[in-house]
């Protein structure tokens, strides 16, 4: 589910300052030097249901090395990895999950707007 995001859709900041907050606040790195995802797992325990929030990134701007490397936001998406009730029938996001989610983009791209360019 692509996820209707006003925070970090387009934001461009340095590669530091993307790796460096995401890390912080339990995103794994996967994928390739130029386009980056970065994945947050998400356990409801009230479902027992796993989901992944997915960010990409990819290279904007490369000026001598990694440190001063830009990099852009794409649009984040949040998906469904499995359910432990498997007779359950597959149902959507629960908006509780939806909300948590747009509170961590919230929450970060506050702390990237913080950073001075």
């Amino acid at each position: 589910m692509e996820l209707k995001d006003k925070w970090l859709t387009g934001l461009v900041k340095t590669f530091s300052q993307v790796d460096s907050t995401l890390t912080k606040q339990g995103f794994k790195r996967s994928g390739k030097w130029d386009q980056r995802t970065y994945q947050l797992i998400i356990q409801d325990s009230a479902t027992s249901n796993t989901y992944a929030l997915s960010i990409p990134t990819r290279i904007e701007q490369v000026d001598g090395g990694q440190e001063n490397m830009t990099i852009r936001f794409g649009k984040p998406l949040l998906k469904k990895k499995f359910s432990m009730t498997r007779l359950a029938p597959s149902t959507g996001i629960p908006v509780s999950i939806r909300n948590a989610v747009e509170s961590k983009l919230a929450e970060i791209a506050d702390y990237l707007h913080s950073y001075k360019n």
